[in-house]
Formats: structure tokens, sequence, C-alpha cells
């Protein structure tokens, strides 16, 4: 156990793991080379997610990100003090998880594919945007909530402490 610990670094499991992220990859890239057409598609799709992504998305999104957050951290951090909790992550991960999700499901929450949803299974599509923008503000409150109760506690941890005179003990 110890030689497998200094040879990898990790614990046994975390080796496990690895070995299994491993082949679950290797079986896929095997999938995609069994059908020699389908390989041109897939060599396609990744060169397009990639310029899409770091062409595109990535400028604009980091764009978004220093501008709104850069405003936000100067209205509400004026300055490095104790007791100061920072904004920007209760803002960041929620907008970044409805983005995801948004970047996912977008063609069912804006109802792009609703006549093939209702000739494949013959269930029409609805309520998806409705969901969305309720998860989005759901996401956004419980992160509010948690910026709030860091405030109070970094405020609360920050503030000066009486301190107890002798005299008023007797």
């Amino acid at each position: 156990m110890r030689r497998l610990r200094l040879g990898h670094g990790s614990r046994p499991l975390h080796l496990i793991a690895l070995v299994a992220s491993f082949a679950l990859t290797a079986a896929a890239i095997v999938g995609w080379f069994q059908r020699p057409r389908d390989v041109a598609g897939v060599f396609e799709w990744l060169v397009a997610a990639i310029v899409i992504h770091d062409i595109v998305l990535m400028p604009l999104y980091t764009l978004v990100d220093r501008v709104t957050l850069g405003l936000l951290h100067r209205r509400l951090v004026p300055a490095h003090r104790p007791g100061v909790v920072n904004p920007t992550p209760y803002v960041r991960v929620p907008a970044i998880i409805s983005a995801l999700l948004f970047a996912v499901l977008f063609p069912v929450i804006l109802g792009l594919g609703s006549q093939t949803e209702l000739n494949a299974s013959g269930v029409r599509e609805h309520g998806y945007l409705v969901r969305w923008l309720l998860l989005t503000g759901g996401l956004f409150a419980v992160s509010g909530t948690a910026y709030t109760v860091a405030r109070a506690r970094a405020r609360a941890a920050g503030a000066p402490r009486r301190r107890v005179r002798p005299s008023a003990l007797h």
C-alpha cells in the first residue's frame, strides 16, 4: 500500500477512479472510430466547439463578468477591510449554473423543438421557460441568503468586543 502511494501519489480509490475514467474515454474514442464516416463529424463538431467557445463565447462572458462584477465589487467592497465579504462568488456561481442550464437546454426552453417532441413522443413541450426562470431565481435567492449570512458572520467576527471593566464585576 505504501509502495502504491509513493508511486501514484494518492489513495488506491483515486487510482481506480483514474483508470476507470481512462477506460471510459478509450471506449468512447473506439466507438467514434467504428464508423469511418462519423469520424469527420466528430472532428467537425470538436473544431466548431473550440472555435465558438474560444473565439466568441469566452471573450464575451469574460467581458460581461469583468464589467458587472467590477462595478459590483467597487460598489460593495470599497476597501479591503476586515469584516467585508466579497460578493463576486455569490453572483458568479448562480449565473454560471443558470447559463450552463440554458446552454444545454435552450431548444427546449425556447420551444424550438416542440413539433419534433410532439411527433416523437406524443407529448407537448411546455413550461420549460417558466421552470428555468424559477430555478434561476431560486439559485440567486439561495446565493443571496448565503451572502447575507456570510456578511452577518463577518461583521460579528470583525466587530470590536466590549471590554468588561474590573469595577463592573464587583
